[in-house]
């Protein structure tokens, strides 16, 4: 599936020179890879065309696959997406779903399966689209009213909470707003109702403010179209949603003059987002921005199934809420965060327990050789430190295969530094 915009390679792209961390860096930021054999099949190639090849590999994989019953089973559907961001083919899409997941936040204990199913759909749809209109589209779906009280918000009674996350987290950033753009958003996004037997979103007219209000700075009869038209037309907008696509995908902050450039091209491109990812990907912040994003859990679990080979296995819910990350079960409305706590001794100790518990070793590939180069190139890895390799040459001379030396290398291997920054 291709959308209409053509982006062109920009001049301070990468160039012709890679090597397989190079490639590997790249499948990790924009994938859940490298899965094993990915790195090595792609060496060779000009880096250019690979990355506009990853851009444009734009498919969802869920697509004539079997929706979950989500009726009364909340975790159906968190195993259903599990398979989908395990599927070794999951490219940009899949990697655009997990980050507006964690943008548009929405907590399925607040909501019905069939509202956080409707809202996944619709994030799957947009993921790579426009973000005018999946804002929009998120401001009448019905587990975003329904968690962030906008179903059954009057204009005589208006629920300031929708309005207030739809600027301060979603599009403009703190600063950017004043409280009286918070009430008047709050009236002109008012008389929309939630039917919890259908999720049917409708809309009562009596129930909504029809008189002038000034919000952000124009003075109109807002409705939610003209609110969405406002906030994506003003400046802090592109500037916003830039700045968290890049911490995401090179994990650092881009510095006033990259984030100024970076909006203006998901201004000129009339945020359309792929050109933003484009832009981000190509840049010099993105190629020199290695092992500088932890790996967050739904992350590191998949790639490190990945490595071992593990195939058809079941993931329980509960492991996944000890380590902070159980989909569609945000802590709060601002997602999960993106910072160092998923590198910190608890969470390393959590992987190393994780790995004991999975029964893995009945399912890992015992084929593979045991030695550190082959381990580590079977989990991306291609350039670790030298006590990393010290410590894995000194555990295979000390454990041999007959003691489950292999086991040993692939625990040493996916929690070391290097495998938990992406």
């Amino acid at each position: 599936m291709k959308i209409g915009f053509i982006f062109t390679p920009r001049a301070d792209s990468y160039g012709r020179v890679m090597d397989h961390e190079t490639v590997a860096h790249l499948l990790r930021r924009t994938t859940f890879g490298p899965v094993p054999g990915a790195v090595e099949r792609l060496m060779g190639r000009d880096l250019d065309d690979l990355i506009t090849e990853i851009l444009e590999d734009r498919g969802d994989q869920s697509i004539d696959v079997t929706p979950p019953n989500v009726a009364g089973d909340d975790d159906a559907l968190v195993g259903w997406w599990l398979d989908r961001l395990r599927d070794p083919r999951a490219g940009i899409h899949e990697r655009m779903v997990w980050f507006w997941h964690g943008h548009f936040t929405t907590n399925l204990d607040q909501v019905t399966g069939d509202m956080m199913w409707r809202q996944h759909q619709l994030v799957r749809r947009f993921a790579l689209g426009n973000f005018r209109d999946f804002t929009r589209a998120m401001l009448t779906d019905a587990a975003m009213l329904v968690y962030l009280d906008g179903a059954g918000s009057t204009g005589e009674h208006p629920n300031e909470n929708l309005a207030r996350e739809l600027m301060e987290l979603f599009t403009l950033g703190v600063g950017n707003y004043t409280e009286d753009d918070v009430k008047a958003g709050a009236r002109a996004l008012s008389g929309y109702w939630v039917d919890w037997d259908t999720s049917e979103v409708y809309f009562e007219e009596d129930d909504h403010y029809d008189r002038p209000v000034r919000f952000l700075g124009v003075r109109a009869r807002h409705d939610v179209d003209s609110v969405v038209a406002t906030i994506t037309a003003h400046p802090a907008c592109a500037r916003h949603v830039t700045s968290r696509l890049h911490r995401h995908l090179v994990g650092l902050d881009p510095d006033p003059a990259q984030l100024e450039s970076l909006a203006a091209v998901f201004r000129e491109a009339d945020l359309e987002i792929v050109p933003l990812i484009d832009a981000i990907v190509r840049s010099p912040a993105f190629a020199a921005g290695r092992r500088t994003r932890p790996r967050q859990p739904i992350e590191w679990l998949i790639a490190a199934l990945a490595a071992l080979g593990v195939g058809d296995i079941e993931i329980d819910m509960w492991s996944l809420s000890a380590a902070g990350q159980l989909p569609f079960h945000p802590p709060n409305v601002a997602g999960w965060p993106d910072d160092d706590r998923w590198v910190d001794g608890s969470q390393i100790l959590d992987r190393v327990n994780r790995l004991l518990e999975l029964g893995w070793q009945e399912r890992i590939d015992l084929d593979v050789e045991p030695d550190v180069d082959t381990v580590l190139a079977r989990c991306g890895l291609w350039d670790v430190s030298s006590t990393t390799r010290s410590v894995l040459d000194d555990a295979i001379r000390r454990q041999s295969e007959y003691d489950h030396g292999l086991e040993l290398l692939f625990v040493l291997a996916l929690t070391s530094p290097e495998f938990s920054l992406a």
